[in-house]
């Protein structure tokens, strides 16, 4: 590329961000643009449910990188601007202040956005999500002492929220319309545990439930579940998973199925139109259909692969995806994942609160989800890319360390 050519980023989140500076480091050496939605700068995310809303962390030691970063390596920021539409015959995008802006390459890192919720009451002030830095300033000056909040959904932001709303006083109860919370995504015995542990913490979870409406004038005052049970909130926090944010590939005629589909390397249908983050697709081993991945490390190596590829450079080497929850002083950490068909192994005892689930198949370990067992997370994640199956009952057995198993120090030998 020359010194003359122009890299638009649709997106200032970690995917943008991570994207931007791989750019530079990989030697572009024209603009880079990105254009962010928010008034922020990149930020990180995570931090948003358990210790920036807590009081904990300053807003900024969310950024992802200093100010200067941005103006040393010659990185635009157009904040608190929104692409309109992408003209993909003449290479440009609209944005909202009328500007148009030409592009060499696209990128974009347009991210997730939060399912709304849509029933009497959604509208009403109290009546909250936990997407993005507004959305944590405004709640956490809601978390007052002895409030009543309700959630809406136990998944991980949920059930993260859940934790943080009752250490600051407030009475929490949790609606989940599975048997269990966290169940989509997390076998049973840790589901169990997790709701289990909330449980005993003072986290009211009611499972199996349907809300009718959300009552109030203006502001918020009660949840009714279609079996007519109504909870007093002063808080709701709708919690019901996020979707992609596609809408601008979706009407340029790019590919899109639940997020823009793209391979290994972020490439789009388009030549010129690449992307990255939580808004994309991409085909996994053992899946029918294109699996969307939400995580920092994620979107992370997305934008890096996505960056290789719009300077013409080799591939970024594959790593194993791994997603981590922290809920009240419990650590959940998970690696890889989990294929049809899998066998569950478990390691360890639930009742210790230390323990891991091992999923394997004929061929190979494909994931491991592990409670307050970080070693365990760390070994399996080098076995996960090995692509080797291990003996069931040396798995099963903490008393031998997985580090050990991969090394073949156990006293039984890996099977083939």
């Amino acid at each position: 590329m020359n010194t003359d050519s122009c890299i638009v980023i649709v997106g200032a989140g970690l995917a943008g961000a991570e994207a931007a500076f791989a750019l530079r480091d990989g030697g572009h050496e024209g603009r880079i643009v990105m254009i962010g939605r928010e008034a922020w700068p990149p930020y990180e995310r995570p931090p948003l449910s358990k210790s920036f809303l807590q009081g904990d962390l300053a807003r900024d030691r969310l950024w992802l990188r200093p100010a200067k970063s941005y103006t040393e390596q010659h990185i635009e920021l157009q904040l608190g601007t929104e692409v309109t539409a992408i003209e993909r015959a003449r290479r440009c995008v609209r944005l909202d202040t009328g500007e148009v802006l030409g592009y060499d390459k696209l990128l974009l890192a347009t991210g997730g956005e939060a399912r709304r919720l849509t029933m009497p009451g959604a509208e009403l002030d109290g009546v909250c999500e936990l997407k993005s830095l507004d959305d944590a300033v405004c709640l956490r000056g809601r978390l007052v002492e002895g409030r009543s909040v309700v959630i809406i959904g136990g998944g991980y932001v949920g059930m993260e929220f859940a934790a943080t709303a009752c250490r600051a006083g407030c009475e929490v109860t949790v609606l989940e319309s599975q048997a269990l919370v966290l169940s989509r995504s997390l076998p049973a015995v840790i589901a169990r545990y997790l709701q289990g542990e909330h449980d005993k913490r003072g986290v009211r979870v009611l499972t199996q439930s349907s809300v009718a409406r959300i009552e109030g004038d203006e502001r918020v005052t009660a949840v009714v579940l279609a079996d007519g049970t109504r909870l007093p909130a002063d808080v709701v926090l709708v919690s019901i998973g996020n979707q992609a944010s596609d809408a601008l590939a979706r009407g340029n005629g790019l590919p899109v199925d639940r997020g823009i589909v793209v391979d290994r390397e972020g490439r789009t249908t388009d030549p010129h139109v690449f992307a990255a983050g939580d808004c994309t697709v991409s085909r996994h081993e053992g899946f029918d259909a294109p699996v969307r991945l939400e995580s920092v490390q994620s979107a992370t190596l997305q934008a890096r692969r996505a960056a290789a590829a719009m300077l013409g450079q080799p591939a970024v080497s594959d790593e194993v995806p791994w997603f981590w929850s922290d809920q009240f002083d419990i650590k959940l950490q998970m690696a890889g994942l989990p294929l049809p068909g899998d066998t569950e192994l478990l390691r360890g005892d639930p009742h210790g609160g230390r323990f891991s689930v091992v999923h394997q198949n004929a061929d190979r370990i494909t994931a491991i989800q592990c409670v307050n067992a970080s070693g365990d997370f760390a070994a399996a994640k080098k076995m996960i890319a090995q692509r080797r199956s291990f003996a069931p009952a040396l798995l099963c057995d903490p008393s031998v360390s997985l580090r050990d198993i991969r090394l073949g120090r156990s006293t039984d030998e890996p099977t083939p």
